[in-house]
């Protein structure tokens, strides 16, 4: 029988948080790069410059156990995030 997907194990809640990125990381990482480089992030097919107000705090869903995040949902846990913009 043909498989049409690679089926892999959910991470744990160690590797889950392991994976998470929190401010504080991004701020750590972001003191490592050449601080006189435009900050740009992909859009589609194309990449496009970054701006200060593109950047949001926003209440969604607590992420899967595959890392991604659903819209808020009522009678669903939350929480706040950082969110960048992107496709």
């Amino acid at each position: 029988m043909a498989t049409f997907g690679l089926t892999q194990p959910s991470p744990t809640q160690r590797e889950r948080a392991e994976m998470m990125m929190t401010v504080k990381d991004l701020i750590e990482f972001l003191q490592t790069q050449p601080q006189n480089l435009p900050v740009a992030y992909c859009c589609y097919s194309e990449q496009c410059l970054l701006g200060k107000e593109q950047i949001k705090i926003v209440s969604l869903s607590e992420p899967r156990p595959d890392g991604w995040i659903h819209s808020k949902r009522e009678g669903k846990p939350s929480q706040d995030y950082l969110l960048l913009p992107g496709n």
